[in-house]
């Protein structure tokens, strides 16, 4: 029987990557569309667009009705400086719209409650005395970075009877856009990217098609084997951020970049952008591995190429 996803965030960064993939692994797939572009952009992947704004649930949540899985991908827009008070107000935010969603999800007979798949980073989960993170690693007790956000909604979904799986993404989701495009690719280009700190850090990553590869996987997976279950979707090759960035630069035939100290960035970038980039913590994905799913870029050396051409793709267009 053929599945149905509702896609929330269907035309970003890696909402693109997952529209894209569930269609053609056979999906109906229905996305959220707030405006003609996205409207069109959607109609254009083979996703059936709905018309709607996130924060109003009620004119959309019939559409609810049918889809076997949710998947909230809705990323709200970032200041510049994203400082600790910054990111606590867009954790309001995202909570309130948690709520709405849950809500409307819950105005369905409970039979037909779709599993809703809450998408985090891996900078919500607790390394342990070793300094790894898995599946079922703890929620982080002191905040850093965005864990500021993903915690706060993670619980707030838990108190719900909704029906619900976590997906923590790599704390670095690179590929042809965001912040690899935006700040390391275009920062080299211009010779103002920096490695924060030693670079020695070794940072979670994941591809954007991993990203989304890993959501579509898994939304075909029975809910048995996903309702109160967390993955970790980041690809395990325990990258450091010098590493990442080294490559870049080689690629692109720029400089090696130099270091700048984390107090100095923070007074640039806000703490906690500081914080997400030199997260240190070894991730193991075997939680993910062990549904049959295989990463397509499994470390830097792969992905960064790609990302790269696929960048320069879109310049000659």
């Amino acid at each position: 029987m053929r599945r149905t996803l509702f896609v929330l965030g269907g035309t970003g960064f890696i909402g693109e990557e997952v529209v894209t993939g569930a269609v053609s692994s056979g999906f109906e797939v229905r996305a959220l569309a707030r405006s003609d572009a996205s409207r069109s952009r959607l109609e254009a992947l083979g996703a059936r667009p709905v018309a709607g704004e996130a924060e109003r649930a009620g004119a959309w949540r019939s559409e609810l009705r049918g889809a076997d899985a949710v998947i909230d991908l809705l990323q709200p827009s970032l200041p510049r400086r994203l400082t600790p008070a910054a990111v606590q107000t867009i954790s309001e935010r995202r909570q309130a719209f948690t709520t709405r969603l849950i809500e409307a999800i819950q105005t369905l007979p409970e039979g037909e409650w779709p599993v809703l798949f809450s998408v985090s980073g891996a900078d919500d989960l607790q390394p342990d005395a070793d300094g790894a993170i898995d599946h079922a690693s703890q929620l982080r007790r002191e905040p850093v970075a965005f864990s500021r956000i993903g915690v706060a909604v993670r619980r707030l979904i838990e108190r719900s009877s909704v029906e619900a799986t976590y997906v923590y993404l790599g704390a670095l989701v690179y590929g042809p856009g965001k912040v690899f495009a935006d700040v390391i690719v275009d920062g080299l280009r211009k010779r103002r990217a920096r490695v924060i700190g030693d670079g020695d850090n070794r940072l979670p990553l994941v591809h954007v098609t991993d990203a989304g590869r890993a959501l579509v996987h898994l939304a075909g997976l029975p809910r048995e084997q996903l309702a109160g279950r967390a993955f970790l979707a980041s690809d395990g090759s325990s990258t450091t951020q010098r590493e990442l960035l080294d490559l870049t630069a080689e690629l692109m035939g720029r400089k090696r970049p130099g270091s700048l100290p984390e107090w100095l960035a923070g007074l640039v970038a806000g703490r906690a952008g500081v914080e997400a980039i030199t997260l240190d913590a070894h991730d193991d994905n075997s939680a993910l591995r062990a549904t049959g799913f295989d990463f397509r870029f499994p470390s830097h050396r792969e992905g960064v190429p790609d990302a790269l051409e696929r960048l320069r793709e879109r310049r000659r267009r």
